[in-house]
């Protein structure tokens, strides 16, 4: 039992009633909508304003959500039957045809003015009409921001949320229970057309070729020097690729330089959907928990799946992506969802009534400062390439050419990683682009700073980590920020190797080799050590070589010996 959901067999209670999900699975041979005594959906139409692909966006040749979130967007795909979500005390499925059937739509819409509607739409190879989904609850009424303001949020110039007063709560949840945060402002961008998945590509570090529909991956735009410009979420849908950017800024910057590198005969479209949707993370362990009281049947592909994992469901009607993501790496499991903004109040709603706690965007960047997580303007600047970022894991040098690849391998090749990005445990407040020194000497920046749950400073840093030639593991090292005494952590966020599948056999071949590691605790100590247990490699490697060759000579001269003796029998 989590100390936030309590039982996880309760219903959701929303209004003055609760409520369960449950499915109704619709045989092929059903027709009419109705089926052994009890009226089902059978959806045979799609309409243009709310025509989606159900449950999985893996469906070849089917609309995906985010050309429903855009106005007169065409969808695509086939008719066929679907399956469709009943609660448990809801009034039986009532269908319906556009054309025969419009003075019973009307008074069912007049019988339901005071309710709102939920539907989740469960797997299906076509679209759903969620507008014929008449599953009625009692109204819930205001949008997130007036949620926010129930809930006791501080609210900052550009109207977001920074706080709920339960910072040390919340960071806690991270760990042990669960966390609702509006991301609505963060920026996202459709990328449509044949080219979208070469233009991606060839745009940016990962290897989109080797994705799927229904897989995601983290991404990295750079400059053709290697130098990071963003760090981006990009979902794999059927006919789009659906790119989450951590800030508005991030996002117009992104959609200019995608815009400068798209030629008419590209065949690709990039269209601005933040204004028409919404972005709700549900982090920590207990967030599959919350998701699967709600929607037990239409999640139970996804929830447990692999990071990156998204399907598409329905909400009141409106789709929204469920996606395997939390944003803070591997430390923190989590999901973001992204809704139709109509309703993404409700959708907010019930998540809060499920006890998640709120976590407003100052909260938030000290959990991004705490696991480590980069950012446009502070870690990820064209001062700093994604290797020192720590972004191994979203990088690929073995997908050919693309912008910035060429200096990356010759990078990664050559061990050039001169510096890297770690967490630092301080003694007390400072600025970023502070000072960080070893015995007097630079060895790197400050680059953000925070207060953790329990009031202690921390920040992330770009240190020297190759000295002399020799990569040094900093974890431990005690080093000094603006003069103040500070420790060098280990950020889980990073990742400072390439997978197999990233990396070419060729550079990996060329690049093999050990991080030197120590328990000195300054800088000066920790590279003795490395280049002793350097040395004392060199030698090892030294003495293989020598023993590899006197082998080699004591065969040849066995040879030689066995050819005289051969010639004089002869």
């Amino acid at each position: 039992m989590s100390p936030f959901l309590g039982s996880n067999k309760r219903s959701l209670a929303v209004g003055p009633r609760p409520f369960t999900m449950s499915r109704v699975p619709i045989p092929t041979s059903c027709r009419g909508g109705v089926h052994h005594g009890r009226r089902v959906l059978v959806s045979r139409r799609r309409s243009r304003s709310s025509s989606i692909v159900a449950a999985t966006s893996g469906a070849t040749g089917s609309p995906d959500v985010a050309s429903s979130l855009l106005p007169n967007h065409p969808s695509g795909g086939r008719h066929a039957d679907t399956q469709c979500l009943r609660l448990g005390s809801s009034p039986p499925l009532q269908w319906r045809s556009d054309h025969h059937h419009q003075q019973q739509q009307q008074q069912q819409r007049h019988n339901a003015s005071s309710c709102r509607r939920l539907v989740v739409a469960a797997a299906a190879s076509g679209p759903v009409n969620l507008g014929d989904l008449l599953l009625d609850i009692p109204e819930i009424d205001g949008d997130i921001r007036s949620l926010q303001v129930e809930m006791g949020a501080i609210f900052n110039d550009a109207g977001l949320a920074t706080t709920y007063g339960r910072k040390r709560q919340a960071l806690q949840a991270l760990e042990t229970g669960v966390v609702l945060v509006d991301q609505s402002h963060w920026g996202r961008l459709r990328v449509a057309g044949e080219g979208r998945l070469a233009l991606m590509h060839n745009q940016s570090t990962a290897d989109f070729n080797r994705l799927q529909p229904g897989q995601s991956t983290d991404t990295v735009f750079v400059t053709a020097t290697g130098r990071c410009l963003d760090l981006v979420s990009a979902l794999v849908l059927p006919s789009s690729v659906l790119l989450l950017v951590d800030s508005k800024e991030g996002k117009d910057a992104l959609a200019a330089r995608l815009d400068k590198v798209i030629f008419r005969g590209d065949n690709v479209t990039v269209q601005d959907v933040s204004s028409r949707t919404a972005q709700i993370a549900l982090l920590g362990p207990e967030a599959e928990v919350v998701l699967r009281e709600l929607a037990p049947d239409a999640l139970s592909g996804m929830l447990g799946a692999k990071p990156g994992a998204h399907v598409l469901v329905g909400f009141r009607g409106k789709p929204v992506f469920v996606a395997a993501l939390s944003g803070l790496g591997p430390s923190v499991p989590g999901y973001t969802l992204v809704a139709d903004e109509t309703v993404a109040g409700d959708l907010f709603a019930a998540l809060a009534a499920k006890g998640a706690i709120p976590m407003g965007t100052d909260d938030w960047e000290a959990a991004r400062i705490l696991v480590g997580r980069p950012t446009r303007g502070s870690e990820l600047t064209e001062a700093y390439n994604p290797l020192e970022a720590g972004l191994y894991a979203a990088v690929s040098l073995n997908k050919g050419c693309y912008i910035g690849q060429e200096t990356l391998a010759k990078l990664h090749l050559r061990d050039g990683v001169n510096r890297q990005l770690w967490g630092l445990r301080l003694d007390g407040p400072t600025s970023p682009g502070a000072e960080i020194t070893s015995e007097m000497s630079k060895v790197g920046l400050v680059t953000s700073t925070c207060q953790d749950a329990n009031g202690e400073w921390v920040g992330l840093g770009y240190l020297r980590s190759r000295l002399e030639g020799t990569q040094v593991d900093l974890e431990g090292v005690r080093v000094a920020v603006a003069g103040a005494p500070a420790t060098v952590t280990t950020i889980p966020f990073a990742s400072r190797k390439f997978s197999a599948e990233a990396e070419s056999p060729v550079v990996r071949a060329a690049a093999a080799g050990a991080v030197a590691e120590g328990d000195g605790d300054s800088i000066a100590g920790r590279l003795e050590e490395a280049k002793k247990k350097k040395a004392e490699a060199q030698a090892e490697k030294q003495a293989a070589t020598e023993a590899k060759l006197k082998a080699m000579q004591e065969r040849l001269t066995a040879w030689q010996a066995t050819q005289q003796q051969q010639q004089q029998q002869q």
